[in-house]
């Protein structure tokens, strides 16, 4: 049924010593705070290789700082229209006759706080021109403020035009007068996985790769193949809550709306590779009417296995072996862990899963069904991102 994507998997790790890598990479990091592990790390060297955006004079990119305004309309008008068009916009504004300009139609560019001689006036200039941008109530353009996430999707999506798409609620009456942008971004797959709601300020690694994923828009005819949040995700937004075992010695994040996660100390084998019982088996997810002796509700369709580090050549063996049921989808690092994320046919339904191979555990994040649907496909990578070790809590002082 699936064809192996990645034929290496065993260089993943190293059982000697119980030592785990990733496979060397080709990849050259262009900033030193851009590893080619960093999540936007193709996105940031793609804006940066075809000058479009650039890194400080340290060689760093700083892709968690936070975006200005000004920053990012003139990194929006340079990825849409020619320099030279730019560079005359300020030159080529009309110049209305006396008496005149209270009567035009499209007021004249003058913001007071966008000096005609600033170096990102030619820049807003191109984006008032072509209507991607219009200010604030108060006249001003404020080119210093940090962009939010709803500014950028607005600015984006007018940008390129809203062309090709049949948007669900583009025209329709009482509707969120952001939510077409942000439908739009979401049926590109173009908003990056750290947004968590529309009011975000967006950073310089967001930003890029926000517009990376819309780099070839719209020559493309479907989406791009990245996973991206959804337009549900950000403008319904549901808060995310921490939840740490220092015994097991990791911590991921779930939404607050669901109940407690469950441990169960004692392991399972479910029929599931490595085809090995874990030692314990923790899970989470909504409320389930899965009960198990005692009348104890705890099984759910989301959980993570804990396997012995010392098992780690079964399980990249077990994965390498099956050639049937099982598709590798990427080999990265998630939080300093060595990862492996795989599709695994079971029981007629398609399971997403992570292997995750620590230093005292491997674990095994496991949705059931995520990879036949999509918002629990991308919930998955949410879910993803947010496992990480973390130490065991010290003792407490004794008296």
């Amino acid at each position: 049924m699936y064809h192996r994507s990645i034929p290496s998997l065993k260089s993943l790790v190293s059982v000697a010593g119980i030592s785990l890598m990733l496979v060397s990479t080709t990849a050259h990091a262009r900033f030193f705070d851009v590893s080619p592990e960093h999540p936007y790390f193709d996105a940031i060297e793609f804006l940066t290789r075809e000058g479009i955006v650039e890194g400080y004079q340290n060689r760093s990119f700083q892709a968690e700082r936070n975006i200005n305004r000004a920053e990012f309309t003139k990194i929006l008008v340079n990825v849409l229209y020619p320099q030279s068009y730019i560079d005359d916009c300020i030159e080529n504004l009309p110049e209305p006759e006396e008496g005149e300009e209270e009567d035009m139609v499209i007021p004249a560019f003058d913001f007071p706080d966008v000096p005609h001689d600033s170096w990102f006036a030619p820049y807003i200039c191109t984006a008032w021109t072509n209507a991607i941008v219009s200010g604030y109530p108060d006249g001003l353009f404020r080119p210093e403020e940090g962009v939010k996430f709803v500014e950028s999707a607005k600015m984006t999506s007018i940008g390129f035009g809203l062309t090709g798409l049949e948007l669900p609620n583009f025209g329709t009456a009482n509707v969120l007068w952001y939510q077409p942008y942000v439908e739009f971004l979401a049926a590109q797959n173009a908003i990056p996985y750290s947004i968590i709601d529309l009011p975000q300020n967006l950073n310089r690694g967001e930003m890029a790769e926000l517009i990376y994923r819309l780099k070839d828009y719209p020559i493309r005819l479907g989406p791009a193949p990245q996973k991206s949040k959804t337009a549900e995700d950000v403008i319904y937004p549901v808060n995310l809550k921490e939840y740490e075992n220092f015994e097991k010695l990791f911590a991921f994040a779930y939404p607050n709306i669901w109940p407690d996660p469950q441990m169960l100390a004692r392991g399972s084998y479910d029929g599931r590779s490595p085809y090995i019982a874990s030692e314990w088996t923790m899970y989470f997810g909504p409320e389930s009417d899965i009960c198990i002796a005692g009348h104890e509700c705890v099984h759910r369709d989301m959980w993570i296995d804990g396997y012995r580090v010392e098992d780690s050549e079964v399980i990249v063996d077990s994965i390498i072996e099956d050639q049937y049921f099982i598709e590798v989808e990427s080999e990265t690092i998630i939080n300093g862990m060595p990862t492996l994320v795989v599709i695994e046919e079971v029981d007629k339904c398609i399971d997403k899963r992570a292997f995750y191979f620590g230093e005292e555990w491997i674990y095994a994040l496991n949705i059931r069904c995520a990879g036949q649907d999509d918002k629990l496909f991308n919930f998955f990578d949410q879910i993803a991102q947010s496992v990480r070790q973390i130490e065991a809590r010290p003792p407490e002082h004794r008296k």
